[in-house]
């Protein structure tokens, strides 16, 4: 829909002439402040729908022979009234504009209070601790209608203050302020077009020398990436992450953003409760908190064969494979039976993304659950084992990672590229829930290396857990996953293992956000279209 912006001046001609009397120490001003009304029934159409707004603006307000105090010198209460004529959310901005202010720096300051009269959509976040206003522009927030609604309200308190705590004010002697409000029609960016903007946009990023793998990330290669995947071209971070802005609440948690994939969408790793974010006033960085609840098996008892490296695999729990490929019960690559821990995260996509009516916002993206071999054609590796029973087999991810260094975001077998659906020749459709783990080559990419650790990676928690990738099956029998460790390196672990568990999701690319990315104020989701 063609987005016409519309910009309405709510307030006009707030004038302050302010002339400071010195006696005794106290120091006085005389204030003159004008705000209008403005022609109302305006409609503001967005990228969405109508929304129209109009504006009360109440008295004009004057105020003379102030002095600093606590308490506000000017207070001014207006509605914007909204028909919205869809049912998709439409967001307004309220920004306080500055045309003149030659008072010393913070000086002038506000507070805004807001009230849903409408019980529709959100009012702009109360903003209770002085703010100053020293900028030529700046937004007080924004706000927006959830639905179809006619005539809501949502009504605003805006207090001014003139507080100066010094005794000699001599700086504020005869100074002047001049500002007026606008509602504008806001359009939340979208995520991905903040997140390549990080890195000076999708030409720059593409320009830039890939990282050395070989080597941990530190402050010198921190930033914004490219590299192939089975849709088109990744956008993938890399580095420290107090260097990083990729944080993002969203559905009720936690996200570190890990890449935007070749298809748009963007692909997320978990980071805990947003609930936790709330109490903390900043996103998780270590400890059990930034996995889902308890610690979790790849497969609990079965571990004594080469399909158990598989996310899903031939025949039950405890029965021999006989053969690589097929598609049947003795095939150790048939996509069959789920492990303990594809079960573990669909019951928690269906709980915590589906059941929430989330489960649109998700996109289809594979995980790659590569279970090449390292001498299969194209990965170069030498000979190997079978990758069938309890023979001696190294993995590709074993090859690229532990011998190689030079991770990719290719999945090399369409069977290994679980996905719920099929899409000509990506996907394996074996997937119920668009939900898995990351690999461990996208863990390498963010700038992990096999034995040296890196605490100060984003992808650091001190804690241990799973990769969605096969390490290998060694000569006693066991099956063997790639995992990151509790020291920020990468490592394995035979299946078994009890290893923290932090689910993988794929927003769709109409995802659009507020906020910046950093740790005190993440990225949030504020719309899907």
């Amino acid at each position: 829909m063609k987005t016409v912006k519309i910009i309405n001046k709510i307030l006009a001609g707030i004038i302050i002439v302010a002339v400071f009397f010195l006696t005794v120490g106290v120091a006085y001003s005389y204030y003159l402040a004008r705000l209008n009304d403005i022609e109302t029934g305006t409609t503001v159409t967005g990228n969405t729908g109508n929304l129209k707004m109009e504006y009360d603006g109440g008295p004009e307000i004057i105020a003379n022979n102030i002095a600093p105090s606590t308490d506000p010198f000017a207070t001014k209460t207006f509605t914007v009234k909204g028909n919205n004529t869809t049912a998709i959310q439409m967001y307004y901005q309220i920004k306080i504009v500055v045309a003149e202010n030659t008072f010393s720096e913070d000086a002038i300051t506000y507070t805004l209070t807001g009230i849903n009269t409408a019980a529709n959509g959100n009012t702009i976040p109360d903003i209770t601790t002085r703010t100053p206003i020293n900028q030529e522009s700046s937004s007080l927030g924004i706000g927006n209608y959830d639905g179809k609604i006619t005539d809501g309200v949502h009504t605003y308190e805006l207090n001014i203050y003139f507080y100066k705590t010094e005794d000699n004010q001599i700086d504020d002697l005869g100074k002047t302020f001049k500002a007026h409000l606008l509602l504008e029609n806001y359009i939340p960016p979208k995520l991905g077009d903040a997140i390549l903007a990080q890195g000076g946009g999708a030409s720059a990023i593409e320009e830039k020398d890939g990282p050395d793998f070989s080597k941990i990330s530190t402050s010198e290669d921190t930033g914004l990436y490219s590299a192939e995947d089975e849709y088109g071209t990744s956008y993938y971070y890399r580095g420290e992450k107090t260097e990083l802005n990729n944080n993002l609440i969203w559905g009720g948690f936690q996200w570190k953003i890990v890449r935007i994939n070749g298809d748009g969408s963007i692909r997320l790793l978990y980071n805990g409760t947003e609930a936790q974010f709330n109490t903390n006033g900043e996103v998780n960085d270590t400890g059990e908190a930034t996995q889902i609840e308890g610690t979790h098996a790849w497969n609990e008892t079965n571990y004594n064969d080469a399909k158990y490296v598989g996310y899903m695999y031939g025949g039950a729990n405890g029965s021999a494979s006989s053969e690589r490929f097929g598609t049947t019960s003795v095939s150790a690559t048939f996509n069959q039976t789920n492990t303990n821990i594809k079960t573990i995260l669909d019951n928690w996509y269906k709980i915590n993304i589906f059941d929430k009516g989330l489960g649109s916002q998700v996109a289809d993206n594979l995980f790659c659950n590569d279970r090449q071999l390292r001498s299969d054609p194209g990965v170069g590796g030498e000979a190997t084992g079978t990758g069938i029973g309890t023979s001696t087999t190294y993995y590709a991810a074993y090859y690229r990672l532990y011998t190689k260094k030079t991770p990719t975001l290719k999945c090399g077998l369409q069977n290994d590229q679980f996905t719920t659906s099929v899409d000509g020749e990506v996907g394996n459709g074996a997937l119920t829930n668009p939900v898995g783990l990351l690999t461990a080559d996208e863990a390498s990419m963010a700038g992990l290396v096999y034995g040296t650790g890196n605490s100060t990676n984003y992808l650091y928690t001190n804690q241990n857990w799973w990769s969605f990738s096969p390490y290998y099956m060694d000569s006693g029998g066991n099956a063997i996953g790639w995992r990151v460790n509790s020291s920020g390196n990468l490592g394995y672990s035979v299946v078994y293992g009890a290893l923290g568990a932090r689910p993988s999701v794929s927003l769709i690319s109409a995802t659009r956000i507020s906020g910046e990315g950093s740790a005190i104020n993440p990225f949030t989701v504020i719309a899907v279209e």
